[in-house]
């Protein structure tokens, strides 16, 4: 069978990217509402390192008292590796044969592959919640690549899971310990206020144990009835479950309930921290890439679809778990 004519190769490409990010935009998705994410990123994966810098100001108790000057500290450092995700078809020369229906069904093969794309991202972001809590961590954690080797593994940055609880601590580069998980909950008003306070007031520290603010915007659950319960501990006025109708909320708009799919937790789980913030990153490092070739040994034609994307996790700070549990590992 002679090849397709290259004309008809670019249109194949042309209505295919047009059908991958058509099935793309069906439907909204969360990660990039909970996460920072990052485009044009460049490479195998990425590092960074944390400056932690000099330390506190200190007060002149005379005049003319000289600076001291230190040397600037450097904290953690952090990795990401960026997952290639990758699917591909082969057709027959019998079915290549006719273009008009050939170019019909690649077009309806690259609309699935659209729906794939957002599917894996939103999987990869909230594989760090499902499996956050393992004590042996995951490989979603692990930003060994190229030229560099994560040590802590398959852990975050500090050699502790995600969400941490009481008695398997983060530790600071200061040497103040903060959990960051409290299992046993359930998303009710007082659990809610015990967690908020962990998040806001007591891991309002940075990594010399200073006092900084560690603000909380979202409350994340499962849809269903942890959403609901989430809903209305945050966001009625007046009243809440067991308590008089006229007594207000304290908890009102605190932060914003959001429902997310892609979460598989079992037991009444819920997350409160900051949505957005640059400490967790979403890695777009290659959108994706459509290739479509002539396959020899039998005059078929494959078609290909290629992402890359990554999480970058720069602090355990910013999201607190409500409920839960920790062990050796998650499915």
């Amino acid at each position: 069978m002679p090849g397709q004519r290259s004309d008809l190769v670019a249109v194949f490409m042309k209505d295919s990217y047009k059908a991958v990010f058509k099935a793309y935009g069906k439907e909204s998705t969360r990660y990039n509402l909970i996460y920072s994410v990052k485009t044009g990123v460049t490479g195998a994966g990425d590092k960074e390192t944390q400056i932690i810098g000099a330390g506190p100001l200190t007060r002149h108790t005379v005049e003319g008292q000289n600076i001291e000057f230190k040397t600037p500290v450097e904290g953690w450092s952090y990795y990401v590796k960026y997952w290639t995700f990758s699917d591909g078809l082969a057709f027959s020369p019998e079915a290549s044969e006719d273009a008009i229906k050939f170019g019909n069904l690649i077009k309806a093969f690259a609309a699935t592959w659209g729906e794939q794309v957002r599917i894996a991202k939103e999987t990869l972001a909230a594989r760090v919640f499902n499996v956050g809590g393992a004590t042996s961590g995951d490989w979603v954690l692990n930003g060994t690549h190229t030229g560099n080797t994560d040590p802590s593994g398959n852990l975050l940055y500090d050699g502790k899971p995600v969400f941490a609880i009481s008695g398997n601590e983060h530790t600071t580069k200061g040497g103040g310990t903060y959990y960051n998980s409290v299992s046993g909950l359930d998303v009710i008003p007082g659990d809610f206020e015990r967690v908020y306070n962990l998040h806001v007031s007591t891991n309002n520290r940075n990594e010399r144990d200073q006092i900084i603010r560690n603000p909380a915007d979202t409350i994340l659950t499962k849809p269903g009835a942890s959403y609901f319960k989430a809903w209305r501990i945050t966001m009625t006025s007046k009243g809440m479950p067991g308590d008089d109708i006229n007594d207000e909320n304290p908890y009102y708009k605190t932060v914003k309930p959001m429902d997310w799919d892609y979460l598989n937790d079992t037991d009444p789980v819920a997350y409160i921290g900051k949505a957005k913030s640059d400490s967790w990153q979403f890695h777009e490092r290659k959108n994706p890439e459509i290739r479509y070739y002539r396959h020899e040994p039998n005059a078929g034609y494959h078609a290909s679809i290629r992402i890359r994307i990554g999480v970058f996790l720069k602090d355990f700070r910013n999201w607190t778990r409500l409920g839960g549990s920790s062990s050796a590992s998650y499915s």
